[in-house]
């Protein structure tokens, strides 16, 4: 059974945690013999238990990746200065403005002052903490130096985070000019090409043919206008719908890393995201067996995910790791020499975190010029646009200006 209790610590602390124990008895004798003086206890109710959720069914459920980046430098710095794990958590939780993340945080709290490990007591949040964040917070706590494995996966997780914002920030102004180019030319088709049809057709010209190409284009959008957005609306659900299914994402990823230019630095971007994620597991104390697996959760393309899993076995079979990627000519040659160097000289991990960094500042380099690439192009895209626009309203005009003379 599960009991709910308050004591008072040896030191004067009020401490709310649970415990397990055959009867309320056994759980009394044994609160009053580990904490203090007991000031209540009631049976947990199941639907109060933390793997169940607890009393936050109705909060918001999402912890972002920086505000996990954050609690883990926390965890890292204070655990290091040698502060019990139960006082690092509760410090930290105070000061949490996430509520789902400080309830998530109280209730890991409440298992750890049950008797449960740090790793055990986060398992019962799978949707907060992933599989490898908890692996190898299994393996600080069993090779005794949580602190300093802490601090290290905060350094990956901080920068994992900042390339994510570099990708984001790269496609956000292409993304910006796209928009304001379907706003111009939405504008001009709804609006303007209306008001000088009508100018045109009162006036009684023969218009020329670039302006009655323009006009009919308006005329048919007009006319089918919510056509065409019922039409936008089903092709999206249908590409949606599309992605969900594994042989259609696999062949989808498939032809994404063979794209021109762009193709490569997001294989790139992949590789050194499934590179560092291993290195920091080999780092933490994780067996490569375990790790590999592991990293390629963090890989979000089906095709490399199988890639990686052939892989798996054949490590998993006798290989070495750097012998099973050069099977494999979606692994760089680079990083299958370099693996092979950190497997003969036992600094594997080593090895994997500089390949990682060094396609990381690869594709950085990418992200830096393809704004100054794509600024010029979509300059001459809307500038185009807006000329067809113009000339072919404009023609006629200048058609009854002659006319006039």
């Amino acid at each position: 059974m599960d009991f709910e209790y308050i004591a008072i610590d040896s030191k004067g602390r009020r401490v709310k945690a649970f415990i397990k124990a055959d009867s309320i008895s056994a759980a009394v004798k044994t609160i009053v013999l580990s904490v203090g003086k007991l000031v209540k206890i009631v049976p947990m109710k199941k639907r109060r238990h933390p793997a169940l959720g607890g009393h936050i069914f109705g909060e918001p459920r999402r912890v972002s990746v920086k505000e996990m980046a954050i609690f883990t430098r926390q965890m890292g710095v204070i655990l290091s200065a040698g502060v019990l794990l139960s006082d690092a958590l509760e410090t930290i939780v105070v000061d949490m403005e996430n509520q789902h993340f400080s309830d998530v945080l109280q209730e890991v709290l409440f298992h750890i002052r049950g008797g449960e490990n740090f790793s055990n007591a986060l398992a019962y949040h799978p949707k907060v903490f992933s599989p490898y964040y908890m692996a190898i917070i299994r393996s600080g706590e069993e090779i005794g130096s949580l602190g300093s494995t802490m601090s290290n996966m905060a350094t990956y997780m901080e920068q994992d985070e900042a390339m994510r914002l570099k990708f984001v920030g790269a496609i956000r102004y292409p993304v910006f000019l796209l928009s304001f180019v379907f706003c111009i030319v939405s504008g001009i088709v709804l609006f303007l090409i209306p008001r000088f049809k009508s100018i045109f057709e009162g006036a009684g010209l023969k218009l020329p043919l670039l302006t009655r190409i323009v006009v009919k284009i308006s005329e048919v959008v007009l006319s089918n206008i919510w056509l065409i957005v019922i039409g936008v609306m089903v092709f999206a659900f249908l590409i949606s719908w599309a992605l969900q299914n594994f042989k259609i994402r696999f062949m989808v990823d498939y032809h994404i890393i063979r794209l021109p230019v762009i193709g490569r630095h997001i294989h790139r971007a992949l590789i050194a995201r499934f590179c560092q994620t291993l290195a920091m597991l080999l780092k933490g104390g994780v067996g490569l067996i375990s790790a590999i697996p592991l990293s390629n959760g963090v890989v979000v393309n089906l095709y490399l995910n199988q890639v990686i899993t052939e892989i798996f076995h054949q490590v998993t079979a006798g290989a070495t790791l750097s012998d099973a990627m050069r099977r494999h000519k979606e692994m760089p040659v680079m990083m299958v020499k370099m693996v092979a160097l950190g497997e003969k000289s036992g600094s594997l991990f080593d090895m994997l975190r500089r390949m990682g960094e060094y396609y990381d500042q690869e594709v950085e380099v990418f992200l830096n010029n393809i704004n100054s690439v794509l600024e010029p192009v979509f300059i001459i895209l809307i500038g185009g646009v807006v000329a067809i626009v113009a000339v072919s309203l404009y023609l006629p005009i200048f058609s009854i200006s002659t006319a006039v003379r």
